[in-house]
């Protein structure tokens, strides 16, 4: 049955793993409650990158508006402050037509930052941990705080090399995390649904889609993309394997191999990662266990099962 009249200012989330269904549970939602859907997936933000970063095609969207989607360029820079103040446009937008924003994805730190309201563009400099963090670098070696972002934002879009970047963007963080429980409660009411399943099913999932990627052209894209292969969207997962690849005259099976590695680490690490977010209202459907969630979300939308 489609619910209207959503409730001023409310939200749903929808996050978890890659493969675990979560574009597809979120059109369900967009057809059940009036709503519309908000990318939440860092790479799914450029044009061009379809295949390999899973972007939902026109006919699964089902007629349910998509937002955030495929409209910046493979060069442009898009951060975690671009994130949210895009994501923040579109949900005002949505909420003013009396509809219900669903934001989607499995970038966890575009996700926590927004239902944290982390205001990361007025975070001032921290020289002390600055300080630190350049000296972690030089006990552990190069690539280390690189590392380290990635293991809080297993999607982060900025180059290992770029140490300057890498730096700032977990000073924003640990600033954000030493501070959070000083701070009021943030403005965002959301309704935050986590979407996990045992991690070998996942890891198989992965390696089934992985093989419908390649035999639907996922090299072809990739080779497509060759002016953007500098720029840090190419060295995603699923892009960076075939990239490498095709540069290194790999053979297929060679690709796919590694193409599994990665997943298998990154599903491990968004696991991780969505396990650790804090939020009071949160339900987590596991192992596509959906028996409860329907009345969590009436009664959260309306105050009734």
């Amino acid at each position: 049955m489609v619910q209207k009249n959503c409730v001023t200012n409310k939200i749903i989330v929808v996050a978890g793993p890659t493969g675990v269904g979560k574009s597809d549970y979120a059109v369900e939602l967009a057809l059940n409650y009036n709503g519309e859907v908000v990318n939440a997936d860092s790479v799914q933000v450029y044009k061009g990158l379809n295949i390999g970063s899973g972007k939902i095609t026109e006919e699964e969207m089902k007629g349910v508006p998509h937002h955030l989607l495929s409209f910046l360029e493979p060069s442009d820079q898009f951060t975690v402050v671009d994130y949210i103040n895009s994501a923040k446009a579109c949900i005002k937008d949505i909420q003013s037509r009396n509809k219900l924003p669903i934001i989607v994805g499995g970038t966890g730190f575009y996700i926590n930052a927004l239902l944290h309201d982390f205001d990361c563009g007025k975070a001032g400099p921290d020289y002390a941990l600055r300080d630190e963090l350049r000296r972690l670098e030089n006990i552990y070696g190069k690539g280390y705080l690189a590392d380290l972002l990635l293991s809080i934002n297993p999607d982060s879009q900025i180059h290992p090399q770029d140490t300057t970047r890498v730096i700032r963007q977990l000073e924003l963080y640990y600033s954000q995390e030493s501070t959070k429980n000083e701070k009021e409660a943030s403005d965002i009411d959301a309704l935050l649904i986590i979407m996990d399943a045992d991690r070998n099913l996942l890891d198989e999932i992965a390696g089934i889609r992985i093989n419908k990627m390649i035999s639907s052209g996922l090299i072809d894209e990739v080779s497509s993309l060759k002016d953007y292969y500098q720029y840090r969207c190419l060295d995603t997962i699923g892009y960076k394997e075939v990239k490498t690849g095709l540069l290194n005259n790999q053979p297929v099976d060679t690709i796919i191999a590694n193409m599994k590695q990665s997943y298998h680490s990154l599903i491990k690490k968004q696991q991780t990662f969505f396990r650790w977010i804090k939020w009071d209202n949160k339900v987590i459907i596991y192992n596509w266990d959906y028996s409860s969630v329907g009345d969590s979300i009436n009664d959260y939308l309306y105050g009734c099962k």
